[in-house]
């Protein structure tokens, strides 16, 4: 027989890594941490789908003056004597800025010979143009004259056309009602009155295609007319710029007596290229020294290059965000301003105004600025022209949420569209 002892003798004590400890939980105060949990993930989801943010293409460009720059060309040929300027500096309205003196050559003569005897030929050659020019204008209002009378006699014959189909159109519908009414009498039989009916609807047939053909001979004759006032305006155009330039000829003959020029500044502003040195020789209408305008209260324009991997949606009126290297964007916050024009042809990257990464091709846009901007603390800060710049171009503004979901949205289109 199996007797069970009951023990009285208590459990041996055991370590502190041998049991599992119970926690006392605070269930409102969960519910309460996962109401405020789930209350911040709902606020996020609304505020990914409420606030937008901007889709951008980044580009670099700099500040110039909407007026350019002033070329002096040299106004003939001849050798530099002097060049009393230097790049970077400050040059005022009717400055010298450098002296010419005209070379003289060996059996052939002079320059100033040469240049008066090409000058010469140049307007004889232009009087030549203009007087072609005047008979083809004169020919071209005979043309126009006759042209007009022709198609004034055929919208005169067309009106007579008119006339007479309305005639015939009331003359065949009097037909068809008395046919009409005979009909009723058992007079006619009704094959007779359909032929009537034919008869009316030819006439009105007829009708309508006179007057159509007068709407076109009218139209004819303000095409004939615009046409040709279009040509007669082209040759004045060009019979004007040649006059004008004979009348600069005439002034450079009257002025080749001496034998140096001395060429001046045409504006204020600042010398930034001297190309080149004393002593050379240049030929008529060689660039010589390039000035930038000077005038603060003119407004500055942005000329900003687009890289091709972020032109293909850029449109003239696009929102832009411009950052200036010389007023940090952290401290001093952006101007915002609108995309005034874009050129579709690539550039040139040896024409570029600012260093940019060889290898890519780069689109020209152009913006407007002031001449200052406001900062976040409410002081004025200038702009000039040189500063370099970085642009944000606005390209779409879509829902927070869209950005979060770009991922997967690409991985659909990549793995899961055929």
């Amino acid at each position: 027989m199996l007797f069970i002892k009951r023990r009285t003798n208590p459990a041996a004590k055991l370590a502190k890594r041998q049991y599992a400890r119970v926690y006392n939980i605070n269930l409102p105060g969960l519910k309460l941490a996962l109401m405020m949990f789930a209350l911040f993930f709902l606020c996020l989801i609304i505020y990914c789908c409420v606030v937008e943010y901007s889709e951008t293409t980044l580009a670099q460009g700099v500040v110039i003056n909407a007026k350019g720059d002033v070329q002096v060309r040299a106004k003939a040929s001849g050798t530099i004597m002097n060049i009393p300027i230097k790049e970077g500096q400050y040059v005022k309205a009717n400055q010298i800025l450098f002296s010419l003196s005209r070379d003289y050559g060996g059996k052939e003569g002079s320059v100033i010979e040469y240049e008066a005897a090409h000058y010469l030929s140049e307007i004889k050659r232009n009087n030549d143009r203009m007087r072609n020019m005047t008979s083809s204008v004169d020919n071209l209002k005979r043309n126009l004259t006759r042209q007009l009378a022709i198609i004034d006699d055929q919208i005169s014959a067309s009106s007579i056309k008119i006339n007479k189909a309305k005639e015939l159109v009331a003359n065949t519908q009097e037909t068809l009602g008395s046919y009409a009414l005979i009909e009723k009498k058992g007079y006619v039989s009704k094959n007779d009155l359909n032929i009537r009916r034919n008869d009316v609807l030819n006439a009105q047939l007829n009708l309508k295609l006179e007057e159509s053909n007068l709407l076109q001979l009218q139209s004819n004759k303000s095409s004939i007319r615009d046409n040709t006032q279009y040509q007669i305006d082209d040759l004045k155009t060009q019979s004007l710029y040649l006059d004008n330039r004979n009348s600069e000829i005439e002034r450079t003959l009257a002025t080749q007596g001496s034998k140096s020029l001395t060429m001046l500044a045409p504006t204020d502003g600042y010398v930034v290229a001297i190309n080149f040195p004393p002593g050379k020789a240049v030929t008529q209408d060689t660039e010589v020294v390039v000035v930038i305008r000077h005038d603060t209260s003119s407004p500055l324009e942005g000329y900003i290059y687009i890289p091709s991997d972020g032109a293909g949606r850029i449109n003239a009126g696009d929102k832009v965000k411009i950052r200036f290297d010389a007023w940090p964007v952290d401290k001093y916050g952006t101007v915002t301003t609108t995309l005034e024009d874009f050129v579709p042809i690539t550039i040139d990257t040896r024409s570029l105004l600012v260093p940019l990464p060889q290898g890519k091709t780069y689109y020209l846009a152009r913006v407007q600025l002031p001449p200052f901007f406001t900062d976040s603390g409410k002081r004025k800060r200038m702009l000039l022209g040189g500063m370099t710049l970085n642009a944000d171009i606005v390209l779409d503004k879509r829902p927070l949420v869209v950005l979060l979901l770009a991922p997967l949205e690409r991985a659909r289109q990549r793995f899961l569209s055929f």
